[in-house]
């Protein structure tokens, strides 16, 4: 399965890249291979959602001061409120059409990427021209 996914690095840059899922999981946590997942917006029944992947808030914690862009991008798009620190990649979600299955990964749509685009910009916009 390949797809795009959006990284967010930690320094606020936004790219799109190819890969889901293997190369984004590399790059949500590439110090220790365990990404942990959460979600940003649901998937609803046979529809699309996002999901972020970041690195082990743990261990990048002492390493990287908290990722701002990241996180406000995740608050804005309706994820949950909580610091970001290091990689942020995103990829979209499916459900299954059978109830019960959990969603699976996926590339994000064209709608998705523009999403995510269009908020970066806003979120970058609004931290540059704060005190």
């Amino acid at each position: 399965m390949t797809g795009v996914y959006a990284l967010i690095d930690p320094d606020g840059r936004l790219e799109f890249r190819d890969g889901v899922p293997d190369p984004m999981l590399g790059n949500s946590d590439p110090q220790h291979g365990a990404p942990a997942p959460f979600t940003i917006q649901r998937a609803a029944r046979g529809g699309n959602g996002l999901q972020g992947h970041i690195g082990n808030v743990s261990c990048l914690a002492g390493t990287y001061p908290p990722n701002r862009i990241a996180t406000a991008v995740v608050t804005v798009l309706g994820g949950p409120q909580e610091y970001i620190f290091g990689n942020l990649t995103i990829c979209g979600s499916q459900s299954a059409p059978v109830s019960g299955e959990p969603p699976c990964l996926c590339g994000l749509t064209e709608i998705q990427q523009d999403l995510i685009d269009d908020v970066h910009t806003a979120v970058s916009k609004a931290a540059d021209n704060s005190p």
